[in-house]
């Protein structure tokens, strides 16, 4: 039986992360693919004493038909958002130290933060989130698992499901000034809303 290995990942020193040189596709979008000392950079969100969920479930632009959604995951505040926010102060001293590099110009600490999107969305008193686009189909479908660690189908609908996911740091994305990083989630542990009795 294959295991998901869906256990919480902690990790503090992005000193083994490197941004690759920019590559333009055929459509003329630049990215920049993120190693971990040649590997990919992979995280763990969640945990099974403490799953995810998502507010809004997989998600296409306009609803249009597609594959490959955007999925925002509630982070809990605390150690996983510390990550996220000591992460993206990562990619902004490292994307200014590169900026020549990377951007074709070297920018100032300032420049790189005014143009940077940072992973964790926060929108006034609602929780933090994650956002990340997620693969339904084809050769890089997300993998899904029951509690028990066996594959299961994708879900039609993550809204009220517990969650823990096993995220890959893809690439950078470079759009006129606006530059930020395309998650993608490899693995989901799916479980229906665990139910306390209040008496």
């Amino acid at each position: 039986m294959y295991s998901a290995n869906l256990e919480p990942t902690v990790m503090s020193d992005f000193s083994q992360l490197h941004i690759a040189e920019p590559v333009v596709n055929s459509r003329g979008a630049k990215s920049c693919v993120l190693t971990n000392n040649g590997d990919k950079f992979v995280q763990t969100l969640g945990s099974r004493f403490e799953p995810l969920t998502t507010p809004f479930g997989a998600q296409s632009f306009q609803n249009e038909a597609t594959n490959r959604k955007s999925i925002e995951f509630r982070l809990p505040v605390g150690e996983s958002t510390d990550f996220w926010d000591g992460f993206d102060a990562w990619a902004v001293t490292y994307l200014t130290c590169h900026s020549a590099r990377l951007f074709g110009k070297p920018l100032t600490i300032e420049q790189v933060r005014d143009g940077y999107r940072p992973c964790v969305s926060r929108r006034g008193t609602y929780p933090p989130t994650l956002r990340c686009k997620v693969n339904l189909s084809g050769s890089n479908a997300v993998r899904c698992w029951s509690p028990a660690e066996e594959r299961i189908d994708a879900p039609q609908e993550f809204r009220g499901l517990e969650l823990v996911a096993r995220v890959s740091v893809m690439h950078l994305w470079i759009m006129n000034r606006d530059f930020g990083w395309v998650l993608q989630p490899n693995d989901l542990m799916c479980s229906a809303v665990s139910q306390t009795c209040p008496f």
